[in-house]
């Protein structure tokens, strides 16, 4: 059996690594990659993924954070601009802002005893590195923190208000790059 739980907007963005302020151009070496949902009833979650990318479909796990909830502004606002600041050692230094790679439409979806967080980007951008390209669908099996703490640390009990509190951690599983085939829905809202 399988229930939407919600719907909504996906948009991921990377941070370029940090520059020295005097280089003449700017690699786009990643420094962060995360991913913004943006639900239906306007609350605005960012999720940084540890690892810079999104887990392969072959069961590849990996941890993710919910850094901040709100408004899109309080969100994403203080990736977007770029930074200019002095070190001790490297001296004058530059960070770029955040860059959107892909946007499109996700659900967090109840399947049998589990949740999955699947996805299908409609807009991708083609000058994004290769090592943080987002697939154009993708279902991940969702793992969430175990409050409280017992023998094991993940769970997959739960649902996505438990991301609504910032600093919550969860670990993304990769399961599929077809999400409308394996779990028999449709990801673009109806």
């Amino acid at each position: 059996m399988v229930e939407v739980l919600e719907r909504g907007d996906i948009s991921f963005f990377f941070r370029p690594a940090v520059q020295p302020a005097d280089a003449l151009e700017t690699t786009l070496a990643v420094q962060s990659f995360f991913m913004v949902l943006s639900t239906a009833h306007g609350v605005h979650r960012r999720v940084r993924i540890g690892k810079k990318r999104m887990p392969a479909p072959s069961g590849e796990r990996l941890w993710a954070r919910v850094e901040r909830v709100g408004t899109m502004q309080r969100v994403i606002g203080d990736q977007m601009e770029d930074e200019h600041y002095t070190t001790k050692t490297r001296g004058e230094r530059y960070q770029p802002g955040a860059r959107p790679i892909a946007q499109g439409c996700y659900a967090f979806v109840r399947h049998d005893d589990h949740v999955h967080l699947v996805y299908r980007v409609d807009a991708p951008e083609l000058d994004a590195p290769d090592e943080v390209r987002v697939p154009e669908a993708a279902s991940h099996l969702v793992l969430f923190e175990r409050v409280p703490r017992g023998r094991a640390t993940w769970t997959i009990e739960g649902g996505p208000t438990l991301l609504d509190d910032e600093g919550a951690e969860l670990v993304l599983v990769g399961v599929d790059d077809e999400p409308e085939q394996g779990l028999g829905i449709d990801v673009l809202p109806a």
